[in-house]
């Protein structure tokens, strides 16, 4: 019998900082032979509100990961049953320089991806997402779409005269050669903070966009499943962007700018589940900010649960168990 999970002897990265979920952590890309890598980007743009500190989310979401072990009691599955996890660590940032630290973080997606893993990036701000698809959509001849959990829709020209920031990622994903804007989807956008001009330009370019109160009219299931098939119509492959502020404060206080109303965690959980049922090509999770958390670490263990359950659908639908967490402990008959 397997002993409690313990975050005692699990190597560091550096400093307390350990390897996401205690996976064996591979400095040198040359030897990396896994399904899935783990890639911190601790960067900050611009701060929209208040100061971001999201440089700090990928060492804080590290640490409460060691709450979690490979196998899962609501799949009844061990994710190294069917795939390999290392983390590669982090981006070495240039702070202050978007243009550069983007560039670093596409060139080592690109490296990972070109070794044949699928790259789970732990933000940093939303900016991240646009290097990120880009390194995405130039690894593959096929076309990429957009599922993006967010309350803003990010579709700024620029901020501050700068084109590459936490307001405009959503913009640059859609002006990218491989990305039909109409496969992109946004899920749980609401709020006074989103920009007038965002709403008749994400009608004009076609981008879906589900707001709180089509989640609350339709339901999650249905929601995330039309979204699904949105994004990946025509054999598109798939990426997925987690903002934690598209999860209410009460359960994610922590991020840049909070907006009540959100997504509760079960069903951002449920979420995850359902548009990553089939698996994805990339995946991010962006804008926790540690220094807003609570003393519990409320925001960082839910990101660390959401990357987790990124990686039981990855190694489900390789197993060919997608659906396996709605009947693992089922009483009784369930639709699927």
């Amino acid at each position: 019998m397997n002993e409690a999970l313990s975050p005692l002897g699990v190597p560091r990265i550096y400093g307390d900082m350990p390897p996401f979920m205690a996976f064996p952590y591979v400095r040198d890309l040359s030897t990396l032979a896994v399904d899935a890598a783990v890639v911190g980007m601790p960067y900050d743009g611009l701060a929209t509100f208040r100061g971001g500190a999201t440089r700090r989310a990928p060492q804080e979401i590290r640490k409460y990961s060691l709450l979690y072990g490979s196998y899962s009691f609501d799949w009844d599955m061990d994710i190294l049953n069917h795939i390999s996890v290392a983390d590669v660590g982090d981006i070495d940032v240039v702070p202050g320089n978007n243009a550069e630290s983007y560039a670093r973080l596409e060139a080592r997606l690109e490296t990972i991806l070109a070794k044949g893993a699928v790259p789970l990036m732990i933000g940093g701000d939303h900016g991240i997402s646009y290097p990120a698809v880009r390194a995405v959509a130039e690894a593959g001849d096929a076309p990429v779409g957009l599922i993006v959990f967010d309350t803003h829709l990010d579709l700024s020209e620029s901020f501050g005269g700068d084109r590459l920031t936490r307001a405009s990622p959503l913009l640059r994903i859609a002006e990218l050669d491989k990305v039909d804007p109409r496969r992109i989807v946004v899920i749980g956008a609401r709020g006074p903070r989103n920009l007038p001009e965002w709403t008749p330009l994400y009608r004009k370019l076609g981008i879906t966009v589900f707001s709180m109160a089509e989640v609350e009219r339709l339901g999650m299931d249905a929601v995330c499943e039309r979204a699904r098939h949105i994004a990946t119509a025509g054999g598109a492959r798939l990426y997925v962007s987690l903002d934690i502020d598209g999860v209410d404060p009460a359960f994610a206080p922590a991020t840049n700018s909070p907006e009540s109303g959100g997504l509760t965690a079960r069903e951002i959980i449920r979420g995850v589940r359902i548009v990553a049922r089939e698996g994805f090509s990339g995946f991010d999770l962006v804008e926790v900010s540690p220094d807003f958390d609570s003393a519990s670490g409320t925001t960082s263990i839910l990101a660390a649960r959401l990357l987790a359950e990124a990686l039981f659908c990855l190694a489900a639908s390789k197993g060919g168990e997608q659906n396996r967490w709605r009947r693992a402990h089922a009483t009784g008959p369930i639709e699927e």
